[in-house]
Order: structure tokens, then sequence, then C-alpha cells
């Protein structure tokens, strides 16, 4: 008798021991840029772990980051990870980007490590996130790995619409109001944007660019996701003609560019030179 109840133990220690469970992971296509997002949003990433009527009881997950050729550019470090506990009740563990992908507890390389640091943004890229549960004490896998790819898009900062490039505005109008339009940043950001207009007098002997980086802005507005804004300057403009040189500079929720890898680091929009007079020559 006492064989038998231990061959029945034995057999239902392998069976759990041996026990696969079974991963559903489910992903956005295209989860918001900035990472630590990803963890306050539940619906970016889903894990549901099932044991198969046994009951998932410690476990870490196992996640890494891929680009499509397969190297690997982030993944967990499963010796700081948590230690994750399963439903004891034996229905599904339901775990989240939080869980899953502990921006603490994660390394990265490269410009991707780089590029992270900078803007809390991986380069803009299609990526592969896979994930799978495995034993705190030697890694070893306890169920099958389940991948999903993602796209993380770029970012197209404003086009400057008006004044339009070079455009020569009446200066008796321009005293009263100077409308400015531009295009939103594409696409679409889960925080509202807010756009930073400037605009500056380019002097005589002195190119656009110079103005643009050591003249005293005549105008510096902060708009919150608004894509116009009317300038009424109060300006006498003396001369024949005036040269001003605008831009738009996009910011994150926390005031910072939006993104670091435009060119310039700050989020600017490419400059547009507009003129108030009445000549028609454009020195």
């Amino acid at each position: 008798m006492k064989k038998i109840i231990l061959t029945i133990l034995s057999i239902c220690f392998l069976f759990t021991a041996t026990a696969q469970i079974i991963s559903n992971l489910v992903l956005m296509a295209k989860p918001p840029a900035q990472l630590s997002e990803w963890g306050s949003r539940r619906e970016v990433l889903t894990l549901i772990l099932n044991g198969q009527g046994v009951p998932v009881t410690q476990f870490k997950i196992k996640a890494e980051i891929k680009t499509t050729d397969g190297t690997v550019v982030g993944s967990v470090d499963l010796a700081r990870a948590a230690v994750l506990t399963g439903n004891q009740a034996g229905g599904p563990t339901i775990l989240f980007a939080s869980d899953v992908l502990p921006l603490e507890y994660m390394n990265f390389t490269g410009k991707y490590k780089s590029a992270l640091q900078k803007t809390g943004k991986l380069p803009a890229d299609n990526y592969t996130l896979c994930t799978r549960p495995v034993r705190p004490a030697d890694y070893a896998p306890l169920g099958e790995e389940q991948c999903k790819p993602f796209y993380l898009a770029s970012l197209q900062l404003p086009i400057l619409m008006k004044p339009y490039n070079e455009e020569l505005l009446d200066p008796k109008k321009a005293q009263t109001a100077i409308l400015f339009r531009w295009s939103p940043v594409v696409p679409a950001q889960t925080s509202p944007v807010t756009y930073r207009i400037q605009v500056f007098e380019v002097l005589n002997n002195q190119s656009p660019v110079q103005a643009l980086r050591s003249n005293q802005p005549l105008l510096d507005k902060e708009l919150l996701a608004v894509t116009q804004y009317i300038w009424q300057p109060q300006l006498t403009f003396v001369n024949e003609k005036s040269k001003f040189i605008w831009t738009i500079q996009s910011l994150d929720k926390d005031q910072k560019p939006i993104t670091q890898t435009d060119g310039n680091g700050e989020a600017r929009s490419e400059p547009i030179v507009f003129y108030i007079g009445t000549s028609t020559k454009h020195d």
C-alpha cells in the first residue's frame, strides 16, 4: 500500500514539474514610443499564463526585445527581476507591461541604450518582443516562448504653413495681427504636444540661422495642442522691408523636446523666413 501511495505521489510530482505553462501574449502593434508609458497603460501589453489545471506557482518572465534580424537590443536581467506568483486558485494569471518589462531591471545595448537615456524611447524601427516563463532558481523554461512584432513610428515634426517661405506681409496689417499656422506632430501622441513658437528678426549682415541662434526672440510663446496662433506684434516697421525667421519647437508632457533625433536635437521644425514691408524684391 505504501508503495502505491509513493508511486502516485511521484507521478503527481512529475506531472506538476513537467506541466507546461500555456502563454498568450497580446501586444499593441504600434505601442507608445515612450517605454515608460507602457507600464501605466494596461492596454499596451497583456501576458496570460495558464497552468492547464495545475496552479502556476513561482516564476520569472524572461523577456527580450529584438530587431527584425533577431539581434537582442534589450532584455530583462533575470538575476534582479522579481519572482512572480501565479493564481493559486488554478485560474489564469494575468500580467501587464510593468510585470513583463520592468525598465529598472532591463539591460539595453549600444545606440538603443543611448536613445533610451536621452529620450526615453527606442529608435523608430520594427521590433519583436519575446517572453517566456522560467523557474526562478535556474531559469529553466516553464513554457513555450511567445513572440509578437511591434512598430515604433518615427515622428514627423510640424511643417510651417503660414506665413509661407519668403512671404511678404503688408506692414499695416502685420502691425495688427499676423497669423501663424503649422501642421501637428505625426503620428498623434498619447499626451498633448506643447508647441513653442518663436519669431526672430534678421538684422543687416546677419544670416537667418545666425538670427535664430543669437538674437532674442520677438515672440516666444508655448501653446498646448493647437496648430495656429495670431500674433499682435504692435511693432512699428520703419524699414522698407524687414526680415524675420520663425520656427516651432515640439515639447512633450515633461516640457522636453519630443524627439532628439531630428538633427538639431531640439525637436525644431525647419525654420522659414518671411518679410514685412512694401518692397517686392527680396535681398
